[in-house]
């Protein structure tokens, strides 16, 4: 019985996926303060799940605490900068162009963008059903989309599928004939994608240059002919974080003013100053 545990237990271990191939890259910054403690529990849980699946990770950080940061240099997987001076879309390209040096010229790289907080994504059922699109050749970039929202901050839930929506109505009035068939779920973080999407983050310039930098680049590789991709994944928004946010009035004002300036960057007439327009 106990050779035949240890057979079953080596058979698993063989079916487990691989992503040889895979590199993921977020960035972070968590000082001493309650909403920083949060997030950063999340966070040492995504890199636990980063590293049990052993897949390459790099860390741009904006100058965290010291506690925080010695917790992530304990991790081997992990490539970590720390890097003060660079803006929120500054950060994330380092990080993406640290990313593409991680896999050998040759082999079909993909590279994920996430928030470190969405320590839920980071399961092996989620990274298979975004990836298969990119080893399969069937798309340069890869969005996933929620499965529910249920497990949200009602605020954030209703404001983020509102902002979907405008986002795919100004497309499809862009002159674009129907840029998006379908409507992705753009303002979940979360992109895949090969080295002709990166490309796209990675050059990316913009007036606002934070949130944006990983929502626009996915339009402009429309327009420039890549293959985009929405991908059902079953993630789950962090019962911490929502009890800390439901009802806060400081983050629905946060909420908000994202919606306004995405979506000015996206060309919302609505949102824009008279100058502007």
């Amino acid at each position: 019985m106990e050779n035949l545990d240890k057979i079953l237990q080596f058979e698993n271990r063989e079916k487990k996926e691989k992503f040889d191939d895979l590199v993921v890259f977020t960035t972070t910054f968590y000082k001493d303060d309650e909403v920083s403690k949060i997030r950063a529990a999340l966070a040492e849980k995504f890199f636990d799940n980063v590293e049990k699946l052993n897949i390459k990770c790099v860390v741009v950080d904006g100058g965290s605490s010291q506690e925080f940061i010695n917790k992530i240099k304990q991790y081997k997987n992990i490539s970590l900068i720390i890097e003060s001076s660079l803006k929120m879309g500054e950060s994330r390209r380092k990080a993406l162009e640290i990313a593409m040096n991680k896999i050998p010229e040759g082999i079909n790289a993909s590279f994920l963008w996430v928030e470190p907080e969405k320590e839920d994504l980071i399961k092996e059922e989620s990274l298979k059903a975004m990836i298969e699109f990119l080893r399969g050749g069937k798309a340069d970039i890869v969005v996933p989309s929620r499965l529910s929202k249920e497990s949200y901050p009602k605020f954030q839930k209703w404001i983020e599928e509102r902002a979907n929506k405008r986002a795919k109505q100004l497309l499809d009035k862009s002159g674009e004939d129907k840029l998006f068939e379908t409507e992705l779920d753009l303002w979940f973080g979360p992109k895949m994608f090969n080295k002709e999407g990166a490309k796209f983050f990675l050059n990316y310039k913009g007036n606002l240059d934070k949130w944006d930098s990983i929502i626009k680049p996915v339009i402009e590789a429309q327009r420039a002919g890549k293959n985009i991709v929405s991908a059902p994944v079953d993630f789950e928004y962090s019962q911490s974080q929502r009890q800390q946010e439901e009802g806060n009035i400081e983050f629905k004002i946060k909420r908000v003013e994202q919606y306004k300036q995405i979506l000015t960057e996206l060309g919302d007439l609505h949102w824009m100053s008279k100058k502007e327009k």
